[in-house]
């Protein structure tokens, strides 16, 4: 039977999202070691963490576009695009045929256009998108792995997505500065998110609205902590650690 996967790995796993261009090349490569040995088809996403965020933080994006922003968008753009091709240099390692699809050729015109990826996926590539920044009517707009993901599930109906994050799921509230904040193995309901610092893609309360998106499409949703990868082997296994949507 065919099975697809679409995995969004999250910038703040694969970065240092407080340190310029800080990448976490070990944290990578267990990822893309686990992944490559699941034998399915995949399509991978990542973040741009503190390859992307600091910078548009920094420049005010997203915002309309003025002459004034040309360098900074180029910056963000460019290291992007580097961080990109350290992950598709792992996947070549570890066995998988990455193509990277830049974000600016998807996003030409009103709608996504995903050809490239069908293209690709029914050659034998695993196809690697990213967030990134884009000019649209005039502005400048942020186009995250998430929102690649809404568009890529719509289209390709997955049996999973996974999301590789920094914390081990869903929780009720901030694990990182709320000590008794409880993992949420199983959620169906809003739930409040607190904004995320140097994260211009809106934090956990935007990941998770998009995450309800996907699900309308997917077989599965499944948040897991992406420094423990090996996890991904215990999904629907009671003892699996994180969040399933």
């Amino acid at each position: 039977m065919f099975v697809l996967i679409l995995v969004k790995i999250g910038g703040s796993v694969i970065t240092d999202k407080n340190v310029y261009r800080r990448f976490r090349e070990d944290s990578c490569k267990k990822i893309i070691q686990t992944l490559s040995i699941l034998n399915e088809d995949l399509i991978m996403t990542h973040g741009a963490g503190s390859f992307g965020h600091i910078i548009a933080k920094k420049s005010g994006f997203p915002k309309k576009f003025k002459q004034e922003d040309v360098h900074a968008f180029s910056i963000v753009h460019k290291d992007v695009l580097d961080l990109n091709t350290r992950i598709a240099g792992i996947m070549l390692e570890e066995g998988l045929s990455p193509i990277s699809i830049p974000t600016q050729s998807i996003y030409r015109n009103g709608s996504p256009d995903l050809t490239d990826f069908k293209k690709y996926l029914s050659l034998g590539f695993t196809p690697l998108g990213m967030g990134d920044v884009i000019l649209r009517a005039g502005m400048i707009k942020i186009i995250s792995a998430d929102d690649l993901l809404v568009a890529l599930s719509a289209v390709f109906k997955p049996n999973l997505v996974i999301f590789m994050t920094d914390v081990d799921g869903i929780y009720d509230n901030d694990p990182k500065t709320v000590s008794d904040a409880k993992l949420l193995k199983s959620i169906d309901r809003n739930i409040a998110f607190s904004q995320v610092m140097n994260d211009v893609t809106g934090g956990m309360k935007s990941k998770y609205e998009k995450i309800l998106k996907i699900r309308k499409h997917a077989g599965k949703v499944v948040v897991v902590n992406g420094n423990k990868p090996e996890r991904l082997n215990d999904i629907g296994e009671k003892d699996f650690i994180g969040t399933v949507i």
